[in-house]
């Protein structure tokens, strides 16, 4: 994808998350904390960061010891896209300080509280959105045959988020970029736009 496109799709994804918060986020909230879908306690788990980072560097040691570098290679750049993503995501949690919707259903503000420590404050950006779209776009990349099948599975970990009322749709949806773009920008530092590995 050229990076105009990106920065396209970039804007748009801000500008809908945007207008989410004005005017779909509390509806989205409301109707799911009454209607949960309990499959979705399951998806969920798959936006799990610490599964992706355990995994890919076992993987990536495995392959390395059996001296198959490009296979090798391209767990080390999913776990670094994985790993990224996580860092990208926990310093606008901090920042904007998002209530979560737990908080919400109490009688809070859904807005941003600034510059906040705790948990419960921490609902944007959604991690696990960010997780499972640095996963389904890296691999998307690696295995382009099987991509709609990968981008389908995270933006479905992302919505679970919503379901189960952990975050916000805007949440997920600046998690959800924030993980797609850290995995577009590495897969073309780390492989130059192609397919094409010449070791590390």
């Amino acid at each position: 994808m050229e990076y105009k496109n990106v920065l396209l799709l970039t804007l748009f994804a801000l500008g809908f998350a945007f207008l989410s918060v004005l005017y779909l986020d509390a509806p989205l909230a409301y109707y799911f904390h009454n209607n949960h879908l309990a499959i979705f306690k399951s998806i969920t788990e798959l936006g799990n960061a610490f599964y992706y980072l355990v995994g890919f560097l076992g993987l990536f040691l495995w392959f390395r010891y059996k001296e198959k570098l490009d296979k090798a290679v391209e767990m080390l750049y999913l776990f670094f896209s994985v790993f990224l993503s996580g860092v990208l995501v926990a310093i606008p949690k901090i920042l904007i300080g998002r209530p979560r919707p737990k908080l919400f259903f109490q009688g809070e503000s859904f807005y941003p509280q600034w510059l906040e420590f705790k948990g419960s404050l921490w609902s944007m950006p959604s991690g696990h959105s960010a997780t499972a779209f640095a996963v389904g776009v890296g691999l998307a990349l690696l295995y382009p045959r099987y991509r709609w099948f990968f981008i389908a599975l995270a933006a479905l970990v992302a919505i679970s988020r919503v379901v189960l009322t952990k975050h916000y749709l805007s949440d997920i949806i600046v998690g959800a970029l924030i993980g797609g773009l850290t995995s577009w920008w590495l897969y073309r530092k780390v492989f130059n736009g192609t397919k094409a590995r010449s070791g590390y």
